[in-house]
């Protein structure tokens, strides 16, 4: 019986994260505190879906030492994974986060090239792995060496499969990737500007849209707004979230966190509002950690009291 979510991540990382006070360029400094571990968006999406108990597994390309300690941080939180081994380095990110003036400044490497016979073997595995999945969610930019219609042909895939896609990427592969219908999108603000090429500053924006990307042949629309919250929409009714003001360590990897909430609870009740919530409360919880997706379930269910959710 298919009963897994598979999580995609084609350029995983090692997520280095380190906070400074009053940090400038040029100057040494001590960190106030240092967090390592497995990053890249699906990998944190798994993270999540872990932490409220809904079984899946992740995958993607990875490879050399970087690659055997992001395996080996999966082991130790218990994440199930089946990622294709390449011959090239996985990459590592770095994260500097000011304790004082709250800016956050990142540098992320480029990442491994792979080669066009470790794609073609990703494939194979990756159709193994919808044999046992309900919902494949593509999260992160492309790998160097794939082309930008990879997202599309992994989609063309799942859908052969009868599995639901859910993509969250930017970039070229976003643009090339909503060719292709689909079950769920989650852009924020600045990737469905860059769709559909208007400015969204309003709520009459917010709904043109979310109609402008459900035309697209999307199904399901989550657009998420930061600090304001989300809206999400299945062409039957659309409903926004407002999210409670908290004391954010940081906003790495709270979009991941917001799908994860939202398909976790999509998955059993099907409802929208209920699953919207879900996805603004798990996304808001994961900005009082330094480390992307480690979510405190007390907190969550501490935050998830003061969310609101309304039809619009």
């Amino acid at each position: 019986m298919k009963e897994t979510i598979l999580t995609i991540t084609l350029n995983p990382a090692i997520d280095k994260t380190v906070r400074v006070d009053n940090f400038k360029i040029g100057k040494d400094y001590r960190e106030k505190a240092l967090s390592l571990s497995a990053g890249g968006k699906g990998i944190n999406v798994s993270r999540v879906l872990n932490k409220l108990k809904v079984k899946n597994i992740a995958s993607g390309f990875i490879g050399g030492s970087n690659g055997s300690f992001i395996k080996d941080q999966l082991a130790k939180e218990k994440i199930r994974y089946s990622f294709f081994q390449i011959k090239e380095n996985t990459r590592m990110s770095l994260t500097v986060l000011d304790g004082k003036s709250k800016t956050i400044t990142r540098v992320l490497e480029r990442g491994p090239e792979v080669s066009p016979t470790e794609l073609k073997s990703f494939r194979k595995l990756f159709t193994s792995l919808l044999k046992k999945s309900t919902y494949v969610i593509f999260s992160g930019r492309n790998i160097p060496g794939a082309q930008d219609t990879i997202y599309r042909q992994l989609i063309e895939l799942a859908k052969r499969n009868r599995v639901r896609s859910i993509l969250d990427t930017s970039g070229p592969a976003l643009l090339k990737g909503i060719r292709k219908k689909f079950f769920m999108l989650k852009p924020n603000l600045a990737e469905a500007e860059q769709i559909l090429n208007i400015k969204i500053n309003s709520l009459a924006k917010v709904k043109q849209a979310l109609y402008g990307l459900h035309n697209l042949g999307i199904e399901v629309l989550a657009l998420t707004m930061g600090s304001k919250g989300a809206v999400a929409y299945d062409g039957k009714e659309m409903v926004v979230a407002r999210v409670p003001k908290v004391k954010a360590v940081s906003p790495v990897g709270c979009g991941d966190a917001f799908i994860a909430g939202f398909i976790a609870s999509f998955s059993r009740s099907k409802n929208l509002g209920q699953s919207l919530k879900a996805g603004a409360c798990a996304g808001t919880t994961n900005a009082l950690n330094i480390t992307p997706g480690h979510i405190n379930i007390s907190d969550l269910r501490r935050i998830s009291k003061k969310i609101k959710i309304k039809n619009i």
